[in-house]
């Protein structure tokens, strides 16, 4: 095994190891992109790496620099083979406006599907998604938090057990016990499930099904399928409804 010791130089190996936060609409919480052809430069207190293996095994003050990505923590592993990586220990990891923290981090498959452990919060701009455990897809631009899901967006927050962000349509879906809080639209509404539809020009929509429930301006509206217009501050249903108005003071 060759054993590589950082003094005061960096070590650099070159390896598809990639974590680059990409730029995206409104739920691009920060997209995780391979981008192989750029080398990756990798700094640490004492790096192990087995050219017959293919393992490189980095300790102490790890920090993983590619173009304008750098990612730090206290130790990581990389198989050049399989292209799988596991980094862990106060996982860092910052491009541009785009930041992600974790207990732990791995990839899979050519850096293509990425999962973040430990209270792991993904930002984008001003956009934020936590959660328990974050799975993201690079090829689809696909993430899910599949348990005690949150999305923190400027004028709201939408909770669920399960939440999947599908970043190239704007759109984010929750299932069960799904609660949305906009405070600057006097917004909050239950359902089973509710998907949420960005949109730049100001047709901004979320749809509510199964045993929905929204406040908006003390005026509540129930039924099966509810439609939350959000920039108009308008509301449709289908299904047995009910609608209870406040009068206004």
């Amino acid at each position: 095994m060759k054993k590589i010791k950082k003094v005061s130089s960096t070590a650099v190996i070159a390896m598809t190891l990639a974590f680059n936060l990409g730029a995206g609409s409104l739920l691009a919480l920060a997209a995780p992109q391979p981008t192989a052809k750029t080398p990756v430069e990798i700094a640490a207190d004492s790096i192990d790496y087995d050219s017959a293996s293919g393992i490189m095994l980095a300790t102490g003050g790890v920090r993983i620099t590619q173009g304008q990505a750098v990612m730090t923590g206290a130790k990581a592993e990389y198989n050049t083979k399989s292209q799988e990586g596991h980094l862990t220990g106060g996982v860092n990891a910052v491009n541009q406006d785009a930041t992600l923290t974790a207990a732990e981090v791995k990839t899979y498959k050519n850096n293509t599907h990425l999962i973040a452990m430990g209270d792991a919060v993904l930002t984008k701009g001003d956009q934020r998604l936590t959660g328990p455990k974050i799975e993201y897809f690079s090829e689809t631009q696909y993430a899910l938090v599949p348990e005690n899901g949150k999305i923190e967006m400027p004028d709201g927050t939408m909770t669920a057990d399960k939440i999947e962000a599908f970043i190239p349509e704007n759109s984010a879906t929750g299932t069960g016990s799904v609660h949305i809080v906009s405070p600057a639209r006097k917004l909050d509404a239950t359902s089973n499930t509710a998907t949420y539809y960005g949109d730049p020009k100001g047709q901004s929509k979320v749809i509510l099904n199964g045993n929905a429930r929204a406040i908006q301006d003390g005026n509540i509206l129930t039924g099966e399928t509810l439609t939350l217009r959000l920039d108009e501050k308008a509301m449709d249903a289908q299904g047995r409804t009910k609608l209870i108005i406040t009068p206004q003071q």
